[in-house]
Protein backbone atom coordinates (compact mmCIF):
# COMPACT_ATOMS: atom_id res chain seq x y z
CA UNK A 1 0.00 0.00 0.00
CA UNK A 2 1.36 3.51 -0.74
CA UNK A 3 1.73 5.94 2.22
CA UNK A 4 1.76 10.09 1.66
CA UNK A 5 4.45 11.14 3.93
CA UNK A 6 4.00 14.17 4.81
CA UNK A 7 5.74 16.85 7.18
CA UNK A 8 8.37 19.73 7.12
CA UNK A 9 10.52 19.38 4.46
CA UNK A 10 12.69 22.96 4.43
CA UNK A 11 16.12 22.06 5.82
CA UNK A 12 18.20 18.85 5.87
CA UNK A 13 17.22 17.56 8.90
CA UNK A 14 13.61 17.41 7.63
CA UNK A 15 14.79 16.17 4.27
CA UNK A 16 17.17 13.54 5.82
CA UNK A 17 14.50 12.32 8.67
CA UNK A 18 11.92 11.86 6.23
CA UNK A 19 13.75 9.96 3.82
CA UNK A 20 15.07 7.69 6.98
CA UNK A 21 11.99 7.20 8.48
CA UNK A 22 10.49 6.23 5.47
CA UNK A 23 13.11 3.74 4.08
CA UNK A 24 12.66 2.77 7.81
CA UNK A 25 8.72 1.92 7.27
CA UNK A 26 9.52 0.13 4.11
CA UNK A 27 11.83 -2.18 5.44
CA UNK A 28 10.47 -3.35 8.43
CA UNK A 29 6.42 -3.72 6.82
CA UNK A 30 9.04 -5.75 3.83
CA UNK A 31 7.68 -3.55 1.52
CA UNK A 32 3.82 -4.00 2.28
CA UNK A 33 3.91 -0.25 3.02
CA UNK A 34 6.11 1.77 0.12
CA UNK A 35 6.10 5.92 1.02
CA UNK A 36 5.75 8.51 -1.26
CA UNK A 37 7.45 11.45 -0.45
CA UNK A 38 6.48 14.73 -1.46
CA UNK A 39 9.95 16.52 -1.26
CA UNK A 40 11.24 13.78 -3.85
CA UNK A 41 8.42 15.44 -6.27
CA UNK A 42 8.70 18.76 -5.59
CA UNK A 43 12.19 19.30 -6.75
CA UNK A 44 14.00 23.34 -6.85
CA UNK A 45 11.56 25.20 -8.92
CA UNK A 46 9.71 28.05 -8.36
CA UNK A 47 7.02 27.11 -5.54
CA UNK A 48 4.05 28.28 -6.65
CA UNK A 49 0.42 26.69 -7.25
CA UNK A 50 1.37 23.41 -9.34
CA UNK A 51 3.67 22.39 -6.36
CA UNK A 52 0.09 22.70 -4.38
CA UNK A 53 -1.87 20.46 -7.19
CA UNK A 54 1.07 17.91 -7.55
CA UNK A 55 0.96 17.57 -3.61
CA UNK A 56 -2.95 16.97 -3.50
CA UNK A 57 -3.08 14.41 -6.31
CA UNK A 58 -0.34 12.62 -4.18
CA UNK A 59 -2.62 12.55 -1.14
CA UNK A 60 -6.10 11.71 -3.23
CA UNK A 61 -4.34 9.05 -4.79
CA UNK A 62 -2.54 7.53 -1.94
CA UNK A 63 -4.07 4.60 0.50
CA UNK A 64 -3.34 6.02 3.38
CA UNK A 65 -1.36 8.18 5.16
CA UNK A 66 1.21 9.56 7.72
CA UNK A 67 1.63 13.22 8.81
CA UNK A 68 4.68 14.59 10.57
CA UNK A 69 3.10 16.27 13.73
CA UNK A 70 6.12 17.67 15.25
CA UNK A 71 7.38 20.86 16.68
CA UNK A 72 6.11 23.60 18.91
CA UNK A 73 3.40 24.61 15.73
CA UNK A 74 2.15 21.85 13.15
CA UNK A 75 3.98 22.65 9.56
CA UNK A 76 0.68 24.74 7.90
CA UNK A 77 1.29 22.99 4.55
CA UNK A 78 1.22 19.48 6.30
CA UNK A 79 -2.55 20.48 8.37
CA UNK A 80 -3.57 21.63 4.91
CA UNK A 81 -3.32 17.76 3.46
CA UNK A 82 -4.23 16.61 6.39
CA UNK A 83 -7.82 18.48 6.19
CA UNK A 84 -7.50 17.39 2.41
CA UNK A 85 -7.54 13.90 3.14
CA UNK A 86 -10.20 13.90 6.01
CA UNK A 87 -12.49 15.14 3.57
CA UNK A 88 -11.72 11.93 1.82
CA UNK A 89 -11.36 9.56 4.44
CA UNK A 90 -8.41 8.41 3.98
CA UNK A 91 -7.15 6.49 7.04
CA UNK A 92 -4.28 8.52 8.99
CA UNK A 93 -1.56 8.38 11.26
CA UNK A 94 -0.33 11.55 13.28
CA UNK A 95 3.18 10.66 14.01
CA UNK A 96 4.56 12.92 17.31
CA UNK A 97 8.37 12.37 18.01
CA UNK A 98 8.64 15.85 19.93
CA UNK A 99 8.33 15.44 22.96
CA UNK A 100 7.03 18.93 24.07
CA UNK A 101 3.86 19.62 24.82
CA UNK A 102 2.23 22.42 22.98
CA UNK A 103 -1.41 23.58 21.61
CA UNK A 104 -4.24 24.18 24.16
CA UNK A 105 -5.75 20.74 24.50
CA UNK A 106 -5.79 19.17 28.10
CA UNK A 107 -3.01 17.25 29.90
CA UNK A 108 -4.17 13.66 28.47
CA UNK A 109 -5.27 15.32 24.87
CA UNK A 110 -2.57 15.66 21.90
CA UNK A 111 0.30 18.35 22.28
CA UNK A 112 -1.11 20.25 19.13
CA UNK A 113 -4.34 22.65 18.54
CA UNK A 114 -7.82 20.79 19.29
CA UNK A 115 -8.64 21.79 15.95
CA UNK A 116 -6.38 19.16 14.46
CA UNK A 117 -7.47 16.03 16.81
CA UNK A 118 -10.73 13.88 16.96
CA UNK A 119 -11.16 12.56 13.36
CA UNK A 120 -12.75 9.38 12.02
CA UNK A 121 -9.70 6.96 10.94
CA UNK A 122 -7.28 9.01 12.58
CA UNK A 123 -4.67 7.42 14.99
CA UNK A 124 -1.91 9.49 16.96
CA UNK A 125 1.50 7.64 17.43
CA UNK A 126 3.24 9.37 20.33
CA UNK A 127 7.16 8.49 20.86
CA UNK A 128 9.68 10.26 23.14
CA UNK A 129 12.04 10.93 20.41
CA UNK A 130 15.01 11.54 23.29
CA UNK A 131 14.24 8.36 25.50
CA UNK A 132 14.27 5.88 22.81
CA UNK A 133 17.40 7.64 21.33
CA UNK A 134 19.53 6.77 24.49
CA UNK A 135 17.84 3.58 24.88
CA UNK A 136 19.37 2.61 21.36
CA UNK A 137 22.69 4.15 21.24
CA UNK A 138 24.82 6.22 19.15
CA UNK A 139 26.76 4.86 15.84
CA UNK A 140 25.32 3.09 12.79
CA UNK A 141 23.67 0.10 14.89
CA UNK A 142 21.74 2.64 17.43
CA UNK A 143 20.99 4.86 14.36
CA UNK A 144 19.11 1.70 12.15
CA UNK A 145 17.66 0.40 15.71
CA UNK A 146 16.34 3.77 16.31
CA UNK A 147 14.50 4.14 12.82
CA UNK A 148 13.72 0.64 13.38
CA UNK A 149 11.56 1.51 16.30
CA UNK A 150 10.18 4.34 14.99
CA UNK A 151 8.92 2.51 12.16
CA UNK A 152 7.22 -0.80 13.99
CA UNK A 153 5.16 1.99 15.82
CA UNK A 154 4.22 3.67 12.45
CA UNK A 155 3.45 0.50 10.92
CA UNK A 156 1.52 -1.06 13.94
CA UNK A 157 -0.68 2.69 13.35
CA UNK A 158 -1.09 1.87 9.97
CA UNK A 159 -2.00 -1.60 10.08
CA UNK A 160 -4.76 -0.62 13.10
CA UNK A 161 -6.49 2.63 10.97
CA UNK A 162 -6.59 0.55 7.86
CA UNK A 163 -9.20 -1.63 9.56
CA UNK A 164 -11.01 1.29 10.62
CA UNK A 165 -14.54 0.97 9.15
CA UNK A 166 -14.92 3.36 6.00
CA UNK A 167 -17.42 6.57 6.07
CA UNK A 168 -18.46 5.76 2.23
CA UNK A 169 -19.22 2.06 3.29
CA UNK A 170 -18.46 0.50 0.26
CA UNK A 171 -20.15 3.26 -1.96
CA UNK A 172 -17.46 3.54 -4.58
CA UNK A 173 -20.37 5.99 -6.67
CA UNK A 174 -20.45 8.10 -3.38
CA UNK A 175 -17.09 8.18 -3.03
CA UNK A 176 -16.06 9.38 -6.56
CA UNK A 177 -18.84 12.73 -6.18
CA UNK A 178 -16.92 13.32 -2.65
CA UNK A 179 -13.69 12.99 -4.89
CA UNK A 180 -14.66 15.14 -7.40
CA UNK A 181 -16.14 17.91 -5.00
CA UNK A 182 -12.93 17.90 -3.32
CA UNK A 183 -11.46 18.62 -6.41
CA UNK A 184 -13.59 21.38 -7.70
CA UNK A 185 -13.75 23.16 -4.41
CA UNK A 186 -9.74 23.49 -4.16
CA UNK A 187 -9.71 24.54 -7.70
CA UNK A 188 -6.64 26.81 -9.57
CA UNK A 189 -6.78 23.57 -12.13
CA UNK A 190 -6.31 20.58 -10.10
CA UNK A 191 -8.52 18.98 -12.02
CA UNK A 192 -6.34 18.73 -14.94
CA UNK A 193 -4.26 16.65 -12.67
CA UNK A 194 -7.40 14.87 -11.25
CA UNK A 195 -9.98 14.38 -14.09
CA UNK A 196 -13.20 12.25 -13.91
CA UNK A 197 -10.94 9.09 -15.40
CA UNK A 198 -8.06 9.33 -13.25
CA UNK A 199 -10.77 9.59 -9.86
CA UNK A 200 -12.55 6.73 -11.47
CA UNK A 201 -8.99 5.23 -11.12
CA UNK A 202 -8.13 5.92 -7.85
CA UNK A 203 -11.69 4.60 -6.41
CA UNK A 204 -11.71 1.73 -7.77
CA UNK A 205 -8.00 0.66 -6.82
CA UNK A 206 -9.27 1.56 -3.26
CA UNK A 207 -12.42 0.08 -3.38
CA UNK A 208 -10.18 -3.05 -4.38
CA UNK A 209 -7.98 -3.01 -1.64
CA UNK A 210 -11.18 -2.60 0.82
CA UNK A 211 -10.51 1.10 1.82
CA UNK A 212 -13.81 1.79 1.18
CA UNK A 213 -15.34 -0.64 3.19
Amino acid sequence: MNIYHAGDLFDFKHLSGNLLLSDAIRKVSRGFYRTVLPQNAEGNQLRNTSIRNGDLELVMSCHLALFNFDGTDLDSGTVVEFMIAKMLDIPCVLLRTDFRNAGDQSVCGDPWNLMCSDYPRSLTVRIHAMNLYHQCGTGSDGLNAYLDGIASQVISGLDRVRAMPSLFHGDQEKAGEVYSWVVRACGNELDKLLTRERIAQIVKEKAELHLLA
